[in-house]
């Protein structure tokens, strides 16, 4: 069991009280009756964030709602002795808590076919999250519940402005969505900083796991972290923090009322049939090119067809094709999707 490098950098180290308002921020975003007699997988990987999330849920939750806590850990093997000195720690934390635990473990050598630090965090996501997922099924989850906090947010939008995105991604990571049929992803810490976190682990003398990999330069998001974000405050201030948080809130926002306006531009001029969608190109003859494109973004996720090779070119065509005077004109996109013209009407499918 060791404990957090940052511990001495906070108050109450020494045997002092230090109130922490976590527990009651965290009930008026995510109050008791929406999760209450529900059963709960918490994942946990030792680390501050998820520890001070099973700490508050278990000081939250009436008994019978702490019976139905599952604590979920994924140890992928990538730290030796490490990962397993984690898992031992969160088993002993449940247990201590008087929670269930379950502990996944990634078969040997899997990470030898990553490609790069991306490839390796993709793939060890991947296997974590059919852990979890194998679990929720098991014990009829209603929820799954990450610690994200506000830190991980902030690097989240840098990192995909980074990389290229629009507005959806610019929001960065929702506060809720669906997961799985019936079962939600709630991040009920995303509004709180790291510094809450430790804070209020250090108010109840709880110690966490320190992974000495989140210190490294190897990984993307952790040269963001330790490089990127650190040389942006020395440059320009704290509030660049604060600036990019705001701005993810913003394009949240932004996205409420796109997403709106493309429900009603489904409705209005999308129809479904067998062999996948049909659009009436003349009601969207008004609409506003960045529209029409998430227009098709909707189409392609409802259809589950794969967009990852889809980039802004092709939304483009897609948006192109619809507005073209060429009544039999065609295309083919990634993933093997035609796109033909019948007149006035745009028939897109699965070749």
């Amino acid at each position: 069991m060791a404990f957090s490098r940052l511990w001495q950098a906070f108050p109450g180290n020494d045997g002092t009280s230090v109130m922490s308002d976590l527990p009651q921020r965290l009930l008026d975003y995510w109050p008791r009756s929406a999760w209450q007699d529900r059963t709960i997988l918490v994942a946990v990987s030792g680390g501050a964030d998820s520890v001070a999330l099973v700490r508050l849920l278990v000081e939250l939750a009436d008994p019978a709602t702490r019976k139905k806590l599952v604590v979920v850990h994924f140890n992928h093997r990538l730290r030796g002795e490490q990962s397993d000195a984690d898992a031992q720690f969160v088993e002993d934390l449940a247990k201590g808590l008087g929670v269930s635990v379950r502990t996944g473990i990634a078969s040997g050598g899997w990470h030898r076919d990553a490609k790069g630090g991306q490839g390796l965090e993709a793939n060890a996501r991947g296997l974590r999250y059919a852990f979890f997922e194998e679990v929720a099924r098991e014990v009829e989850a209603r929820y799954l519940v990450t610690a994200h906090h506000r830190d991980d947010q902030i690097e989240t939008i840098l990192h995909r402005i980074l990389r290229g995105t629009g507005i959806a991604g610019l929001g960065g990571m929702q506060t809720a969505r669906e997961w799985l049929p019936g079962v939600g992803l709630v991040r009920p810490l995303l509004s709180f900083s790291r510094d809450d976190i430790i804070e209020y682990l250090v108010s109840i003398k709880q110690v966490w796991r320190e992974d000495a990999s989140n210190l490294t330069i190897e990984f993307t998001r952790n040269r963001i972290r330790n490089e990127l974000l650190p040389y942006l405050r020395d440059a320009y201030g704290e509030h660049v923090d604060n600036a990019l948080f705001r701005l993810g809130q913003q394009a949240r926002d932004c996205q409420e009322v796109i997403d709106r306006q493309v429900q009603t531009l489904l409705d209005l001029a999308v129809q479904t049939s067998t062999f996948g969608r049909s659009v009436v190109v003349r009601k969207l003859a008004d609409v506003p090119p960045y529209l029409v494109r998430e227009l098709f973004v909707r189409i392609w996720d409802e259809q589950n067809w794969p967009r990852q090779e889809m980039t802004q070119l092709h939304w483009q065509r897609l948006s192109n094709l619809a507005k073209s005077d060429d009544p039999t004109a065609t295309d083919t996109l990634p993933g093997d999707i035609r796109a033909m013209r019948d007149g006035d009407v745009l028939i897109l499918r699965s070749v």
